[in-house]
């Protein structure tokens, strides 16, 4: 999910982060936007393999399970302390660009949205995470792969997603209070579907092949992105698997 914003060409808004003249003038020189993404993936490359290792202590230890089940306060400490640094990051220019600030935050944020995604993945059968964790490699891997072949240009469509993402936020509080097996199917898949778009955006974004794109500076921002979208795409994939299999 792109916490960027799509720039407002009337009031000048977003062009820290945005330009709308085609591929960014920064990345004019190929060798800059080369340098950028590899940056881009490795980051992402240590913010998944965190989340993975987490993940696969939080199902595969009997001890942390317990431990975490006993005491929900980690699991919304977490979330807050993930919810404030990825605000901070939002907001803070500072914090997202200066070196090595902006690494200290950026794996601060993983390691607590790496606590959330193992203790979600904990309350499931492994099965169910496997086939979740496994559907989710292929899905990122050939959106990205569509996304740097393409030439239809995802990156327009940033108001779009938007919109859809608050509807989707909708209906799953409505999910929330209103139970039901086809509704929750629906849900999730939406959400997958979503957030797999979301990917194809942010992956436009980082490389500058569309009509927006996301500035070289803000490589910390672009890695925080298309992790969040993966960690999205996997959580509704979880759920989908689950509700397709009628498991609880």
């Amino acid at each position: 999910m792109s916490y960027a914003y799509v720039p407002d060409e009337e009031n000048g808004l977003g062009s820290a982060l945005f330009d709308k003249s085609g591929p960014s003038i920064e990345f004019a020189e190929q060798e800059v936007r080369l340098g950028f993404v590899r940056k881009v993936f490795g980051l992402l490359t240590v913010q998944l393999a965190i989340t993975a290792g987490v993940t696969a202590l939080f199902i595969g230890s009997p001890a942390v399970k317990s431990y975490v089940y006993s005491n929900q306060w980690t699991f919304w400490t977490a979330f807050g302390a993930s919810l404030g640094l990825v605000l901070l990051l939002s907001c803070w220019e500072q914090a997202r660009r200066q070196h090595p600030l902006n690494l200290i935050f950026l794996f601060s944020f993983t390691a607590c949205e790496a606590v959330l995604v193992g203790t979600i993945s904990s309350m499931y059968n492994t099965d169910i995470v496997l086939i979740a964790a496994t559907l989710t490699v292929g899905i990122t891997l050939c959106l990205s792969l569509y996304a740097l072949q393409t030439k239809r240009d995802f990156t327009a469509a940033g108001g779009i997603l938007f919109s859809l993402l608050f509807a989707l936020i909708g209906a799953g509080i409505l999910s929330i209070f209103f139970r039901n097996r086809v509704m929750d199917i629906v849900v999730s898949g939406v959400g997958a579907a979503l957030f797999g778009c979301y990917i194809v955006f942010d992956v436009q974004l980082m490389v500058g092949s569309g009509s927006y794109s996301i500035s070289p500076d803000e490589y910390v921002l672009a890695a925080i992105n298309i992790y969040l979208d993966i960690v999205n795409l996997f959580l509704y994939l979880l759920r989908l698997v689950q509700e397709i299999q009628g498991n609880n």
